[in-house]
């Protein structure tokens, strides 16, 4: 007859077990700071997981989904000023904390992208304002215009064309709304190689329209 041995479980174990953070709790934690962070949201596992909202000894303020401790789905990052005020820094998707599929992201020196992510990274198609007034639309990779897109000026000059870390590279056209022209080409590292002008039918109705020679008028004898 076989005989049953009764596993004794570890009390420290058991005890550590149960103190394991789940559901909907708060929790305020400073590991070396003395200043604190605080989180008040779902947890699973004595990981933030679910809904929660997290302020940073750094002043930044997460409120959104959470999955294993990360950022991770729909959720807004914000960053309060000294004096109390609070600006929206990014709204959008995460995963595995880090901004990763569509959103908008908010800069300090004005400049808005709203467009999809990818680790972290402006990648896909997207829509920038600067803060200069100027605006691009297209694609990007790595933080960079890359492919396909169209770049306004502040001055009204646009380009539509292709792109190339950023910069203008193969072929394109830049509308010089400013003079009345086009010009069609080709470029490299933002520099035009080769190209084309030509006056565009609303040319006298630019700012510094390019003069026509005038020819010397005679009278017919």
């Amino acid at each position: 007859m076989p005989i049953s041995k009764t596993i004794k479980t570890n009390r420290i174990t058991a005890r550590d077990k149960l103190s394991d953070r789940n559901g909907w709790r708060h929790s305020i934690y400073s590991p070396s700071a003395p200043a604190k962070d605080y989180y008040k949201g779902q947890w699973k596992d004595d990981k933030k997981e679910g809904k929660g909202t997290e302020f940073t000894r750094y002043n930044w303020l997460y409120e959104g989904d959470w999955l294993n401790g990360l950022k991770h789905g729909y959720g807004t990052l914000s960053r309060t000023a000294k004096d109390g005020t609070t600006f929206k820094s990014y709204t959008g998707n995460w995963l595995h904390g880090m901004k990763h599929g569509f959103g908008g992201h908010w800069y300090q020196n004005g400049d808005y992208y709203e467009g999809t992510f990818q680790k972290n990274k402006k990648h896909g198609f997207g829509h920038m304002s600067y803060g200069t007034k100027a605006f691009y639309r297209g694609m990007w990779m790595d933080d960079y215009p890359h492919g396909k897109g169209v770049l306004n000026q502040a001055n009204g000059n646009t380009y539509d064309g292709q792109f190339f870390n950023g910069k203008k590279q193969g072929y394109g056209v830049f509308y010089h709304f400013d003079t009345g022209q086009l010009q069609e080409g080709v470029w490299d590292n933002d520099i035009c190689l080769t190209s084309t002008m030509k006056d565009i039918c609303w040319r006298q109705s630019a700012i510094h329209p390019t003069p026509y020679p005038i020819p010397i008028l005679q009278l017919q004898s």
